[in-house]
């Protein structure tokens, strides 16, 4: 490393913690006065306690502030010192799986924060190849055969979601990908916390990046869960032109949420009763603070937001709990997140084709026998070898 190549930050729980919790702290405190001012409201009407309730009442506020002060305090001393031990801790060795998956779900629900306070447990957009935990050098990528496949992971996940247990006995799509196929599998790791317009363009940067560092590359196959099936689609709408558009097979949605997700649609219900009373108003103004990237889920990317290219293939696999996917309950309900009508983005367009599974979880959509079953089919279609 030169004198002038400073090393990255390492990525540090405390900081951001310490501000959820302190942003935590003082909408407590606001609710707690709340609930104490229509309680003091109230005994201050009443002519004969009216005096001493007033009384009472600041005493009670000053003696509140003070706690809560106290409480805030104590949480900055407490995670001061443990972002101390982080870093006496930390190592030049990449995270493993269980500190990635927890900076994924920390980003998943804060990652729009994270990144606008420039921290660095803020997750980048990066590649990664089968296994490995440092990000791939893209110029350095040996691709045989000159095709790639890349999975995009969903809301508050990371690429090893797509790695089941060793003894599941559960298919690995990217494995089965490369032995029946022979393409290289990539795996995006990106912040779900973002904007998806954001993420979708960072993407389409990379995708471009790649074919620049890989001229002879000449096949791209795109695989996305939940949210990352929705970055892909809206990356494809903003590549027109683009080379590695041109070279762009297919795009497989698992479980996407096209139209938007009720639950999300749920949340933002909750959070308006929250706001109309002045009790709860705290609790919506931290519901409020939900990743950007979570409030997307509220519409999807829509049926009509963008135009899809032609030339690319869209696959939708949708899901529903029920075992009868036609039932009225599957149609309700979906996969417990996603329902089949925004899975399906049910509208007739050229060069799509649909399917849909019951009996299946959302999630349990990254593993599943059948699921990998009509995946490989869409792959085999128009499948040409390489010579």
């Amino acid at each position: 490393m030169s004198k002038h190549d400073k090393p990255k930050p390492k990525p540090s729980y405390a900081p951001a913690l310490q501000r959820g919790l302190h942003e935590v702290s003082h909408q407590v405190e606001a609710m707690h006065r709340a609930i104490a001012g229509k309680t003091f409201g109230a005994l201050k009407q009443v002519p004969v306690v009216a005096q001493p309730a007033a009384l009472i009442e600041s005493i009670h506020d000053a003696v509140s502030a003070g706690v809560h002060a106290a409480v805030r305090l104590g949480n900055r001393g407490l995670f001061s010192l443990a972002g101390e031990a982080e870093r006496a801790l930390a190592s030049d060795a990449p995270p493993g799986p269980r500190e990635s998956g927890l900076r994924a779900a920390i980003n998943g629900v804060f990652g729009d924060h994270l990144a606008a306070h420039g921290e660095a447990l803020a997750t980048p957009m990066q590649l990664f190849e089968r296994g490995r935990h440092s990000a791939a050098v893209l110029d350095h990528l040996h691709i045989p055969q000159r095709r790639v496949c890349i999975f995009l992971h969903g809301l508050a996940c990371d690429e090893h979601c797509w790695v089941p247990d060793a003894d599941s006995g559960e298919p690995d799509y990217g494995a089965q990908v490369h032995a029946d196929f022979g393409y290289t599998v990539l795996y995006l790791r990106y912040n779900s916390g973002l904007p998806i317009a954001d993420n979708a363009s960072a993407f389409a940067e990379l995708l471009q990046t790649l074919c620049a560092a890989q001229p002879s590359l000449q096949e791209i196959l795109l695989i996305g869960h939940s949210m990352g099936g929705l970055i892909a689609r809206c990356a494809l709408w903003q590549g027109a032109g683009s080379p590695w558009l041109a070279r762009t097979r297919m795009l497989i949605c698992l479980g996407s949420p096209q139209l938007g997700s009720p639950l999300e649609r749920l949340g933002m219900v909750t959070n308006r009763l929250l706001d109309s009373f002045d009790v709860t108003a705290p609790i919506g103004a931290i519901a409020r603070r939900r990743s950007a990237g979570i409030r997307d889920l509220h519409d999807g990317i829509g049926a009509d937001a963008g135009q899809d290219p032609p030339e690319v293939e869209l696959r939708f696999l949708g899901a529903t709990i029920a075992e009868d996917s036609d039932s009225a309950l599957g149609k309700l309900v979906g996969d417990g997140l996603v329902t089949p009508d925004s899975a399906l983005a049910e509208r007739p367009r050229a060069n799509i084709a649909r399917a849909q599974l019951g009996g299946l979880g959302h999630m349990a959509m990254l593993h599943e026998a059948r699921v990998w079953q009509q995946v490989h089919t869409w792959i085999a279609e128009g499948f040409v070898p390489t010579a």
